[in-house]
């Protein structure tokens, strides 16, 4: 099965410092398993058993020599589930020990010649989540599998009551050429495909300026003010999370008025980015944007596993007042999808569509050593992503999940993302940093939760103690 091309571009995109990852993390409270907490080797049965029924979890990329054609997806008929699963017993350690753990799983990349996912499954953990003991199960994708409608998917295939016996892909195109010689023939197809590719993007484009000068369509700024995050990305990771009652969030957003639970977590972002560069002398006059992937599948015009685009939002941090701000992210992120869902705008950019990998992969490696700014950043300076993981349904044995986290990758001058998850009363704002630009992430989760206190007193919502 060939990828599409929305799904390879992750592949030629990846940089050394900066894998392209989908990660979940999932905490299931043992008190509910009435056998405890599973052994290593009960671990590695159940997931062994999971993982041999949906064949995204068994197959391989296949790349062709020089890209010349887009990778396919093979069976790896050498799987083995030692490759991909660790389990690890905590003895113990409570949330400073997940958080370390975490760290060192999100900042290292996948071995693209195998299945490109990898599972870690820590037991003994206690006091996380209001559950005694529990254990966590920290879970990776490589991008090229799919965006996370998809990994969602497939994790609950693995955590579901029984085991589903049906593949997790949706319909693929044949297999490609797989070698120099069966590619060749195909490039004069790819590059005129290619061609009318730009044209085409070329004639939304100038649909897409119209709309924008009949005042149809609001364009965010195309620059914003570099801060402290949009440096180079170094290969370490910082990882801490604060975590929050979906009634508790639910109350604010009903007493706030016309808002959503997502525009409630970017304000929470944006008014702890504005304390935390505040407080170190950083802080910029201008306001601040957060790069927010929104998923087209109810367009239904795309078939990669990968159906994104990315919204630039307006955080508003330079508006001291919560409640203010809040609403001013509303209009934003209003604004940003309408413009977004326009078919001109999405026809804009559909390159990658038809952007052969031996054009995407010189583009990027000269992209990627242009010279930068240091007083300015395009379009956004932090990433906010957000997946509903739904209801408590997802089981490892018998012991129940009752929350989840997250980590959105860092990419180049993109040194500070968070994921916001909800599971289902359960609401996760998780921060991963580099630590050479934020070394007290736990510093600035304490900032958005007191962004969450702060906001719900403005709003006067009646929310939980503590």
């Amino acid at each position: 099965m060939k990828l599409y091309p929305r799904d390879a571009a992750w592949v030629y995109l990846e940089q050394a410092n900066t894998p392209l990852l989908s990660i979940a993390m999932y905490i299931f409270d043992t008190s509910t398993d009435p056998r405890g907490a599973m052994t290593s080797a009960e671990v590695r049965s159940f997931v062994a058993e999971r993982v041999q029924a949906v064949d995204v979890f068994t197959r391989r990329l296949q790349r062709v020599p020089l890209d010349l054609d887009h990778p396919s997806w093979v069976p790896d008929h050498d799987f083995d589930i030692d490759n991909h699963l660790e389990v690890l017993d905590a003895r113990g350690g409570g949330w400073g020990e997940f958080r370390r753990i975490a760290s060192e799983f999100v900042g290292s990349g996948l071995d693209l010649q195998r299945p490109p996912w990898q599972m870690r499954v820590v037991t003994g953990l206690t006091d996380i989540d209001r559950a005694v003991e529990v254990s966590a199960v920290l879970l990776k994708f490589h991008h090229s599998v799919g965006d996370g409608a998809v990994t969602l998917d497939l994790t609950r295939r693995l955590f579901s009551a029984r085991v589903e016996r049906q593949p997790g892909t949706g319909l693929q195109k044949p297999v490609g050429p797989r070698s120099v010689m069966q590619a060749l023939p195909t490039l004069s197809r790819q590059l005129r495909t290619f061609v009318r590719g730009i044209r085409h993007v070329s004639t939304a484009g100038k649909e897409v300026k119209a709309a924008v000068d009949s005042g149809a369509v609001r364009v965010p700024p195309r620059m914003r003010p570099a801060t402290r995050f949009n440096g180079s990305v170094s290969p370490e990771r910082t990882f801490d999370a604060a975590s929050f009652l979906l009634d508790d969030a639910r109350a604010i957003r009903a007493a706030a008025g016309d808002v959503t639970v997502n525009d409630l977590a970017l304000t929470l972002v944006a008014g702890a980015l504005r304390d935390y560069l505040q407080e170190i002398g950083e802080e910029p006059e201008q306001s601040l944007g957060a790069k927010v992937p929104m998923s087209i599948r109810s367009l239904g015009h795309l078939e990669s596993a990968n159906q994104l685009t990315v919204l630039q939002v307006d955080l508003h941090t330079d508006i001291a007042d919560p409640v203010e701000r809040l609403r001013a992210i509303h209009a934003s992120a209003a604004a940003e999808r309408h413009r977004k869902q326009r078919a001109e705008v999405l026809r804009s950019e559909s390159l990658v569509d038809v952007t052969p990998g031996f054009v995407v992969r010189p583009i990027s490696w000269i992209a990627s050593r242009l010279p930068s700014s240091s007083s300015s950043v395009p379009y956004f300076n932090v990433g906010t992503t957000n997946v509903a993981r739904g209801g408590e349904d997802l089981w490892l044995r018998d012991a129940q999940a009752v929350s989840t986290y997250g980590a959105a990758a860092l990419s180049e001058r993109q040194g500070l993302t968070h994921a916001v998850h909800s599971l289902g009363n359960s609401l996760t704002i998780s921060v991963l940093a580099d630590p050479n630009m934020m070394d007290d992430p736990e510093h600035y989760v304490a900032l958005i939760r007191a962004q969450f206190d702060s906001l719900a007193a403005a709003v006067g919502a009646s929310i939980s103690a503590g």
